[in-house]
Formats: C-alpha cells, sequence, structure tokens
C-alpha cells in the first residue's frame, strides 16, 4: 500500500549538483557561524558597566560614602588575602522617600566592583526581607570580592538598589494592601 502525502517538498536543486562532502563542509560551516554568532550575543548580553553610577576608587581602611538617588552608602575597604572585603551600611537619603513611605516592602543591594571604565568585573546582591523603613537607622552589608591577578589597574566600588517602599505593612499573603508604593531602582547596565 502506498502512502500519499497532500504536499511533499521537492528536493533542493544544491542535493543533486554539489557534491555531498562539499555540502557536509557547508553546513559545518554554517553551524559554527551560528554557533558563534550566538556565543557572541550571549558574551556581550553578559557585560555590565556601572559607569554612570557615583563610584569611588577603592581604599584600604578608609571610611568612604557614595550617594545615589534614594539610598546614601557608608563603607569601609577591607583588605583581604587574594580578596577585598566591603562592609558598610545603606541608609535612606534625608528627603528622598515620600513622607508617607513607612515600610520596604522589597529592598535589594547590589555591591559591585569595576575597572576604571565602569566594566563590572563583579557584583553581590542582597536581598533584605520587608521591614519599615528607619527601624534600624541603615541596613549593613558585607561581601568580599576575589581579585583576578590579571586586574593591574585601578578598581572601583559602586552599588545598586531596587526598592518597593510602601504605605502600609505589606501582607503576608502578598495580597494588595490598597495603599500607596514607590518603586525605584539604580543598578549596572547591560551593554
Amino acid at each position: 500500500m502506498s502512502l500519499l502525502l497532500p504536499h511533499s517538498p521537492a528536493p533542493s536543486p544544491l542535493s543533486r549538483s554539489v557534491p555531498p562532502r562539499l555540502r557536509a563542509t557547508a553546513l559545518a560551516a554554517l553551524a559554527l557561524a551560528v554557533a558563534l554568532l550566538a556565543g557572541g550575543l550571549l558574551t556581550g548580553c553578559a557585560r555590565q558597566t556601572v559607569g554612570h553610577l557615583a563610584r569611588a576608587q577603592l581604599q584600604a581602611d578608609t571610611p568612604q560614602a557614595v550617594s545615589m538617588q534614594y539610598l546614601r552608602f557608608t563603607y569601609r575597604v577591607v583588605p583581604l588575602r587574594e580578596s577585598v572585603g566591603v562592609r558598610g551600611m545603606a541608609a535612606p537619603m534625608p528627603g528622598a522617600l515620600p513622607g508617607w513611605a513607612k515600610w520596604y516592602e522589597q529592598l535589594t543591594v547590589m555591591v559591585y566592583l569595576s575597572d576604571a571604565t565602569g566594566r563590572v568585573i563583579d557584583a553581590q546582591e542582597y536581598d533584605y526581607l520587608p521591614r519599615a523603613v528607619g527601624d534600624e537607622g541603615a541596613i549593613p552589608f558585607e561581601t568580599r570580592f576575589y581579585l583576578d591577578p590579571d586586574d593591574t589597574g585601578p578598581l572601583y566600588v559602586s552599588f545598586g538598589y531596587r526598592m518597593v517602599a510602601t504605605e502600609r505593612e505589606p501582607k503576608l499573603d502578598g495580597a494588595d494592601d490598597g495603599g500607596r508604593s514607590l518603586i525605584v531602582g539604580e543598578g549596572a547596565l547591560d551593554n
């Protein structure tokens, strides 16, 4: 019994005129080109920059501060063997949050290590549990960056954050409480 299909694709005209070995080479070259292009796109997307953010050169054991629109980061760089630590506090900038903003529903702090051009070398991110704004005065953070011996130029530290500040205490079930909220953030950009 023969099987009739309503439409069968016609063989490619190249299949008759191109030797099989050359066809296989051309397909392998095409596959390699696609893989390299995809790899290049993924690598390009993975690079981040903090050139647009406030940043400061690493200075060991010196109190430093970086102010952003909604948060101020005070910190100290701690030299360690084969790494560097950054220990500090994040506090709301005076007057930056509206008076009704009483809770952090979400707060994420990012610490970036970058080179002189702003290219991110390493980053750490910290999510905090919901809390009342100002209960602690400032929110502590500390991180460690392992240094690459090839990074001989000056290194910089910068910060980022994502914040949802709300009028009312967040509900445990995640339901909307009907109050006002402010969603803000600053951070690294993908190149």
